[in-house]
């Protein structure tokens, strides 16, 4: 297939798509004439880190308005660190929230709603959806600044389809959450898709031999067969695995819902700090990460050692045999101020501290401002991470469900790491094929850009949650239990019947509609009552076991001349993409009722996934 083939489904300008990163966010973008040509911004002030993505970092003003993002927020609140802000405010009145999407991992994955609240670096506290608001809107006004400055002061937002990635593993209310916070933050609901990152990149390494970057790597090719299983592993900051299937119109199809492991490179920071942990102790390294005195320090600390984790991705890190670490001053001026030492010089008091440690006579030099180390020392920052990345697709492999995947399309930002590489082709190559992508890290930013060009590559996903009405049908003994029996207009009943719509890990597609037909069950009740549950097992036989919760109620008025007559009622579920609709269809009167489920709702306590 070619890009001249397969048109751009967009009817606006422009489809861009931002990615609210763990470590780094940022945003591209193509236009329709030219879909496959994906373009990124080029980040100002960043020598260390990569151009095209920013820390994920907002630095909210005291009154919690928008003071800036990423590099700037950093920069800003380092500059407030040192000499407070023009009105003599100090860096504690401000709110800096840094690597937010981590913090709030634990409650993304199990519920979230509009009082969800996240902690700064100084433990005050901030609503999640107003950071999420601001830092969407943020990247939204800096692309349009872009594309202003490129195409004149008439292009806007109305030109341009917006696509959201969030995190597979994410509950069913984050999405909600998500595109609440878009829309907030000017994003109009009917420009705006929410992709779930791994699709993003599925999309990308099905579509990545029409981008320029790969069009001549043929080892990278990604086999798009009918019927194909493969498996999406994204190693960023964590690792998320997915297993999806391409059906006969190549629409994907998600076939095992995503799971999160806490493998990828923010493990690679916490192994470089442990390092230096080990040497200077912990309330040295605890005084550089909490200290606003050695703020600035901690950042540039902090810079270098991303520095060093890219550049283990490169062909010359390959074929070193030594690896150097400089050693920020600052740690010999910590440590000497809580030991109360004389002034000795780095080399002297690291030798000491060196002769003290577990690295003791573990071929470590000290050099001016360095150590200087074998590249197996190095590597063993590494290992630990990457060993337990490897067992575990190794035990995933050896289950049925997953034993038959064919190719492993590896991408993040983690995935570059030559070390990540060369040990998962060591021991999947001869058994998968594994695909690697160029710029593996902006996998899931152009993925997202080409699923707003070809929104028909996702086609189904499945229901995070079961779904169903709460009835009370005829006693079957051979079915209910005998303590569920009432009498109800003379009639046996069974209460609180869980009727499924819905099933937990059923394959599902946006709009997808389920109705039955029901009768009130006493005919002079001049209302009724559709109970809406959710629960987190595949089949819950009745809607008071453990797992299930009410989720709303669909009240639905029965005049006095219907009361007098058999009526039938439609109920129907329909599951939309971040929406639960629920409405109610009187097939006499032809009135038609309907709720949107509120899944951001504080009063609504879903089940955990």
């Amino acid at each position: 297939m070619s890009a001249e083939s397969k048109k751009s489904t967009s009817s606006r300008l422009i489809v861009t798509a931002i990615d609210i990163g763990t470590t780094h966010s940022g945003y591209a973008y193509s236009f329709r004439s030219d879909w496959t040509c994906v373009l990124t911004n080029e980040w100002e002030d960043q020598e260390l880190m990569a151009s095209l993505k920013v820390p994920t970092a907002l630095l909210l003003n005291p009154d919690k308005s928008f003071n800036s993002f990423g590099y700037n927020a950093e920069k800003t609140y380092a500059d407030i660190t040192t000499d407070g802000d023009d009105d003599g405010r100090s860096l504690k009145e401000y709110y800096f929230f840094h690597r937010f999407k981590k913090m709030l991992k634990a409650t993304f994955t199990k519920r979230v709603h509009r009082k969800t609240t996240c902690k700064d670096k100084n433990g005050r506290e901030a609503k999640a959806l107003l950071i999420f608001t601001l830092s969407i809107r943020y990247l939204k006004d800096h692309l349009l600044g872009v594309l202003r400055r490129k195409l004149g002061d008439k292009i806007n937002a109305d030109d341009i389809d917006f696509v959201l990635t969030v995190p597979a593993i994410w509950s069913k209310t984050t999405k909600v959450f998500m595109r609440e916070a878009a829309i907030q933050a000017g994003i109009p609901d009917n420009q705006l898709e929410i992709v779930l990152e791994p699709e993003a990149a599925s999309v990308y390494c099905h579509l990545m031999h029409l981008d320029h970057i790969q069009e001549n790597d043929e080892t990278n090719r990604f086999t798009r067969k009918q019927g194909i299983k493969y498996m999406v592993l994204d190693i960023g900051g964590t690792t998320d695995i997915t297993v999806y299937k391409l059906q006969e119109d190549k629409a994907i199809t998600e076939l095992v819902a995503a799971s999160s492991e806490e493998w990828g490179g923010t493990n690679i920071d916490e192994a470089y700090r442990q390092f230096f942990e080990d040497i200077y102790g912990t309330d040295v390294l605890e005084t550089l990460n909490s200290d606003p005195e050695y703020f600035i320090d901690d950042f540039e600390f902090r810079y270098y050692l991303e520095s060093k984790k890219i550049e283990s991705s490169s062909f010359r890190f390959n074929h070193c045999t030594k690896i150097r670490l400089a050693t920020p001053l600052v740690l010999r001026e910590i440590f000497l101020k809580m030991q109360r030492s004389q002034r000795v010089s780095q080399n002297n008091l690291l030798n000491a501290l060196l002769e003290k440690s577990k690295y003791r006579n573990k071929n470590i030099t000290v050099e001016p401002g360095k150590l200087r180390m074998s590249k197996d020392i190095y590597e063993s920052f590494f290992n630990p991470t990457i060993d337990k990345l490897i067992a575990h697709l190794s035990k995933m492999f050896k289950d049925k469900l997953y034993s038959d995947i064919e190719t492993v399309l590896i991408v993040g930002g983690f995935s570059e790491c030559h070390l990540v590489q060369e040990q998962l082709k060591r021991h999947f190559g001869n058994t998968k094929s594994l695909v690697f992508p160029h710029e593996a890290s902006l996998s899931v930013l152009k993925g997202a850009v080409y699923s707003g060009h070809c929104k028909d590559l996702i086609s189904h996903r499945v229901a995070m949650f079961t779904f169903g009405f709460q009835i009370w049908p005829k006693f079957d003994k051979s079915k209910y239990s005998r303590d569920r029996k009432k009498i109800v207009n003379g009639k046996e009943r069974c209460r609180d019947v869980f009727l499924k719509m819905f099933t937990k890990g059923e394959p599902i597609s946006f709009g997808m509609k389920k109705s039955l037909f029901f009768k009130p069950m006493v005919q002079v009740e001049n209302v009724l009552e559709c109970c809406i549950f959710v629960s987190n097992q595949r089949d819950p036989k009745y809607t008071d076991e453990p797992g299930c919760v009410k989720i709303g109620t669909l009240l639905v008025p029965l005049p006095n001349l219907e009361r007098q007559k058999i009526v039938e009622i439609e109920e129907s579920i329909t599951y939309g993409e971040t929406q639960i609709k629920v409405s109610a269809y009187n097939c006499k009167t032809k009135e038609e009722h309907e709720i949107v489920i509120d899944l951001l709702s504080p009063d609504i306590n879903l089940p955990d996934n």
